[in-house]
């Protein structure tokens, strides 16, 4: 069994489409942001900056998330479990969008035959 053409095909899914190709784009904007923001940028208070990945990642990351709160229990998950997980909904994310886009379009070899002046040219060829 060969694993690489169903990595080529899930890869294909999740960045050879212009939807999950403008989603990623959405999350890794979103990143910046609240990276720049936490670095760069001096608050009284707390700033909400990151909550924009985290909406923008739902619904896959929450369920990430209690199951970090269930592994690591009352010390709760480390910062990189929670940076990774938003990383894995993201990837989630572009994966299903691919999946819905590549249904909305159709498959081009699932096209059914071609008649041109009353040949089938599936079978027959251009005559």
């Amino acid at each position: 069994m060969n694993v690489t053409p169903r990595l080529r095909g899930a890869a294909r899914l999740v960045f050879g489409n212009p939807v999950s190709l403008v989603y990623l784009a959405l999350v890794l904007a979103a990143a910046l942001f609240a990276v720049v923001d936490l670095a760069f940028v001096q608050h009284a208070d707390a700033s909400f900056s990151g909550v924009w990945v985290a909406l923008l990642t739902a619904p896959t990351v929450f369920p990430l998330w209690l199951a970090g709160d269930a592994l690591w229990g009352e010390a709760g998950s480390p910062q990189w479990y929670l940076i990774l997980t938003l990383a894995v909904a993201a990837l989630v994310n572009a994966l299903l969008l691919g999946l819905v886009h590549r249904a909305l379009r159709g498959r081009p070899g699932a096209r059914g035959a071609v008649v041109s002046g009353g040949w089938h040219t599936q079978r027959h060829g251009e005559h």
